[in-house]
């Protein structure tokens, strides 16, 4: 996303002492306040980015926001099956919440009429949990002389049944992927997985040429010299990969996807609540603990309050449903049986 979402840049987190900005206090919960025990969904398997984000936060509220916090994964339909499940709930004290990537919150609403919730109207905001830049990357089934972005697409278009990447159908890195076709004039085409690690498998055993993954997952590979990251989703370049230009560098600067995770309870929590909970991920996302274990994920910190997080989740519901009128994206998703 452009620099106008992010709140507080992670210069500034150490820097900040308490939670003063936040108008909350930085000190634990005391226990007459404590919940007894919290429940965390995640709406993908354990190992996944999401859920070890999950397990990380988990871990840090005990003894701030609950005695204990247990994660509890329900894969399936994209997060669908878990998300409907909190609404279905009735739990209303603040016990029970979920983690989520962007894309089932801001993307799929514009794509699946049958959803069996409102995302805007089910849900409350709580807080950002970090945000993540995108990547596009190629792997053996590229030349080796193919070493810049520009070259990529000259190779595409020389080789016009190859201009394919890998993404998850209907996710942020499967939208990216259509905007850079649009932007780039390329007619790249997206081939379906159904998630990071067999894509990735895949493209290092040359059977797809492309992979628009996000940067957690390409790190170690690219760490390692083995995947060659061509360009990141970002306004300017992440200190994790120095060396790699933007798409805004390189020409296209409608291609900015920094995706965010992001915690969320149902819409009756109170507001009470929801701003102790906001108080207790902000001062773990803020601690150099917090900032520590994210960046080991290619994640960077971020804190904003409720009403904050609001506004950055109905600023990219807009932002992302302009982006799919203009693509080829729901053409695509509805191809690959993406709405059923």
């Amino acid at each position: 996303m452009d620099d106008r979402h992010v709140i507080f840049p992670r210069r500034r987190l150490l820097a900040a002492g308490g939670l003063a900005a936040l108008g909350l206090s930085g000190r634990p919960a005391r226990a007459q306040e404590m919940l007894r025990q919290a429940t965390l969904i995640v709406g993908s398997p354990a190992g996944g980015a999401t859920d070890k984000v999950a397990r990380m936060y988990a871990d840090a509220l005990r003894g701030r926001y609950a005695e204990n916090v247990i994660v509890e994964n329900k894969p399936g339909a994209g997060g669908a099956i878990a998300y409907e499940g909190v609404k279905r709930s009735g739990v209303k004290d603040g016990s029970l919440v979920f983690l989520s990537p962007a894309y089932p919150i801001v993307i799929s609403p514009h794509l699946v009429s049958t959803l069996p919730y409102d995302t805007l109207r089910d849900f409350v905001p709580v807080a950002p949990a970090g945000r993540s830049c995108m990547t596009y990357a190629v792997g053996p089934g590229v030349p080796d002389n193919v070493a810049s972005f520009a070259q990529y697409l000259d190779w595409c278009k020389a080789n016009p049944r190859q201009a394919l990447y890998a993404a998850q159908t209907g996710s942020s890195q499967h939208l990216l992927g259509s905007v850079l076709a649009l932007s780039t004039g390329v007619p790249l085409e997206n081939v379906s997985y159904k998630g990071d690690a067999p894509a990735m498998q895949d493209l290092m055993g040359g059977h797809v040429p492309a992979v628009v993954l996000p940067i957690a997952s390409a790190l170690p590979l690219y760490r390692q010299r083995k995947l060659r990251v061509l360009a990141t989703a970002k306004a300017t370049r992440t200190r994790f990969m120095p060396d790699v230009p933007t798409f805004a560098e390189l020409g296209h600067p409608d291609v900015l996807f920094q995706d965010w995770m992001g915690f969320f309870a149902p819409a009756d929590t109170p507001p009470g609540q929801v701003q102790r909970l906001n108080g207790a991920i902000a001062e773990i996302a803020r601690s150099p603990r917090g900032v520590e274990s994210l960046e080991a994920l290619g994640i960077e910190s971020e804190i904003a309050d409720p009403q904050q997080f609001v506004g950055m989740v109905r600023t990219d519901h807009q932002r992302y449903a302009g982006f799919i009128a203009r693509t080829k994206f729901r053409e695509a998703f509805e191809k690959a049986g993406g709405g059923r």
